[in-house]
């Protein structure tokens, strides 16, 4: 069978919607050893079924084995859920444990609760892609343009004059006067968050921001005349059955919660910051909690929950245009602030690129959240819980890894040089007081390396063997895999 025509269609597919730093970044023998493989599997079990040559495919990849390698040897992780989807196919990998240790008036004591595939992750950050999925919600529902100020709806921000919704859903940078984390009520982060002001961007440095989702979410309010939570419920969650999505996790769903407790922080400065106070189904994030999560009030930054399968049913939504129009979905994706720029050593290097509450594909593999490889339509988010949700409209897949790497992990390692690897992978320190203990603060880029990128290439495969056969509008056919 000739697959020229098709190959070159995935080949070109990734320049759509890029601008000229994002294009051409994958060679079109990329794309034929995925059909070639793929092709090569038909040809070797000419009498086997749908799903018995997904699942050769499956092993071929070697996925399973790179998921228990992370979670289980290296330990990058207590635990992870790996989804892959196709709009006919998804399958969930799972191993290692969602909670490791719990936290005592003794102390932290060993107490192991295995990963299951309907385990409820903290989004942390991931939450950022609903904020801007809600707002260009609302723009299709007419009841709010992109060029409208941010103080037309919520004239409190008196710093933010001149600054529109689609300033902040491009992550434009913003400030406060004290910090947020800090306050002592609700009512005083707010007062402190309604500070927020323009500041500065240097030069080589990030958009990223928490400020201009938090700032969204008011506009939210105010335009829907709804808390933030309620709105998206009923607009998006409720439509798509996206039951296990919440802001404030139901006391009968807390057992299937990871927990994110016991976070240790070792700052350059030699401090040491141990977090044994962050319950199942309470935010990660400092700022999220002061401003309400743990009694149900949604900031726009963090503080929602969710699994594997309620991520999925977002995805297939978003590529089959069934939350908002395509237009708006890919103008989501394009790069608002990357660039590139060349570094006092002369070197090549990049910003990261972000889109509309989104990372879009950045030109340099090693820092992309973006695969190279998938369409100039795809977009991802990722959390500091150690969540990373990716989504490729134009080929039609996407992929969500839940897992709890703030449980009894280091995530912020100020001593670099002071890490040891074990002979199977782990990363270790020593801290001042003897204690040893695994570092993840690399886990970002370890988990885009060994999980991320393989598991993309996998989906891929998946969405080709469909092609080829013929695979069209099925039922969703589900699959799982428990490693231990």
């Amino acid at each position: 069978m000739d697959y020229s025509k098709y190959i070159d269609e995935l080949y070109s597919r990734q320049n759509y919607n890029a601008d000229v730093t994002q294009k051409d970044l994958t060679p079109r023998a990329f794309y034929e050893n995925l059909v070639f493989s793929v092709d090569r599997v038909l040809k070797e079990n000419p009498d086997a079924s749908l799903d018995e040559l997904r699942n050769i495919i499956i092993k071929d990849s070697g996925i399973e084995e790179k998921v228990r390698d992370f979670c289980l040897l290296k330990k990058n992780t207590p635990g992870m859920v790996v989804s892959l989807n196709t709009q006919n196919y998804h399958h969930d990998f799972y191993a290692g444990n969602k909670q490791e240790v719990l936290a005592t008036d003794q102390g932290l004591v060993k107490n192991v609760e295995p990963m299951m595939k309907d385990t409820i992750f903290d989004l942390a950050s991931t939450t950022k892609l609903f904020t801007g999925i809600t707002v260009l919600k609302l723009v299709e529902l007419g009841l709010i343009n992109l060029s409208d100020e941010v103080t037309k709806y919520v004239p409190q921000f008196t710093n933010l004059k001149g600054v529109t919704i689609f300033d902040l859903l491009a992550f434009k940078p913003l400030g406060t006067e004290k910090r947020v984390d800090a306050a002592n009520s609700k009512e005083e982060a707010e007062s402190i968050l309604f500070t927020a002001a323009p500041v500065e961007r240097k030069f080589g440095t990030s958009a990223y921001n928490d400020f201009s989702s938090m700032v969204l979410k008011y506009v939210i309010e105010k335009v829907s005349g709804m808390d933030y939570y309620s709105f998206l419920k009923t607009n998006i969650l409720d439509g798509l059955k996206m039951n296990d999505t919440l802001v404030k996790v139901d006391n009968d769903k807390i057992a299937r919660t990871a927990s994110s407790n016991a976070d240790i922080r070792y700052y350059k400065d030699g401090n040491i910051v141990e977090r044994n106070y962050i319950q199942k189904g309470i935010s990660s994030d400092d700022k999220a909690r002061v401003l309400g999560q743990p009694e149900g009030n949604l900031s726009g930054h963090a503080g929602l929950f969710s699994t594997s399968q309620d991520m999925a049913k977002l995805a297939n939504a978003l590529i089959t245009n069934s939350i908002i129009s395509a237009h708006l979905r890919d103008e989501m994706a394009k790069n608002r602030s990357g660039y590139t720029y060349k570094k006092p050593d002369g070197s090549q290097y990049a910003t990261q690129y972000l889109g509309m509450m989104c990372y879009a594909k950045n030109p340099y593999s090693s820092i992309t959240e973006v695969h190279h490889p998938l369409s100039g339509n795809s977009f991802a988010a990722a959390g500091w819980s150690g969540t990373q949700f990716t989504v490729d409209p134009l080929n039609e897949i996407s992929i969500f890894l839940g897992s709890n790497r703030a449980h009894n992990r280091l995530t912020i390692n100020g001593h670099p040089e002071k890490t040891f690897t074990t002979p199977t992978g782990e990363k270790r320190i020593i801290l001042p007081d003897g204690r040893e203990v695994i570092d993840s603060s690399h886990y970002a880029y370890d988990r885009d390396d060994t999980i991320i990128r393989p598991a993309l290439d996998l989906a891929f495969k998946l969405k080709i063997l469909e092609d080829i056969v013929g695979v069209k509008n099925l039922e969703k056919e589900n699959g799982e895999t428990i490693i231990r």
